[in-house]
């Protein structure tokens, strides 16, 4: 078996199309496997992007941006979040959960201090 280079997916030797991504998998004049010879082991590893496993820019976005901006940050997290996960990336789920839980507090502080205030202007306006 062969491993698509876009998706890393799993096709089959004489795949010329990536079923899961449509991406062409000839390489070269051999359609040889990507990233070595091939491997005739019972379990040959699958592939791994390069790119899999490092920190994504709307992580770092993310959790920078849920201290200044946590709706922002929020909504930034959650993307990345998603997208840590199709292409499993630990590092980034990792960072992007921090965005999202600090978003979460933050908003939820400022709701709180909202409510607060509201309720003394009433209290206020009633007196």
């Amino acid at each position: 078996m062969k491993y698509c280079v876009h998706c890393g997916k799993e096709v089959l030797d004489d795949a010329i199309i990536c079923p899961n991504c449509g991406c062409s998998v000839q390489y070269g004049n051999n359609g040889g496997n990507y990233g070595g010879a091939q491997n005739n082991n019972a379990q040959q590893q699958p592939y791994v992007p390069p790119y899999a496993d490092s920190y994504s820019g709307l992580s770092v976005g993310g959790l920078i941006l849920a201290f200044f901006q946590p709706l922002i940050g929020l909504i930034l997290s959650i993307i990345a979040h998603s997208e840590a996960k199709r292409i499993g990336s630990q590092k980034s789920q990792s960072m992007s959960k921090a965005g999202i839980i600090i978003s979460a507090v933050l908003l939820g502080l400022i709701a709180a201090v909202f409510l607060i205030y509201f309720i003394l202007i009433v209290s206020l306006i009633a007196a």
